[in-house]
């Protein structure tokens, strides 16, 4: 019998227990659920990221290219044009 008493002063404390141990394992879980997120979201940054720097250094090349055959276009007009 004494046991008994003894064990059932506990179990308040018990429960208790459990029921923090069942709020952090829920915490936890949504922590690691928010960390796969983040995670899966940078892979997603990242990817992004690097098209539009792929897609920068495209553009870059196409500017210098106009940039080039405008100034070979300046080059070939003359220096002054007689409209008259």
């Amino acid at each position: 019998m004494q046991l008994e008493l003894t064990l059932s002063a506990w179990r308040p404390i018990v429960r208790a227990m459990d029921s923090n141990l069942s709020l952090l394992d829920q915490k936890i879980s949504q922590l690691i659920a928010l960390l796969d997120q983040s995670r899966e979201q940078n892979a997603q940054l990242r990817t992004r990221l690097e098209t539009a720097d792929a897609r920068c250094r495209e553009l870059e090349t196409q500017m210098n290219t106009a940039r080039n055959k405008l100034e070979q276009v300046l080059d070939r007009l003359p220096e002054t044009v007689n409209l008259s």
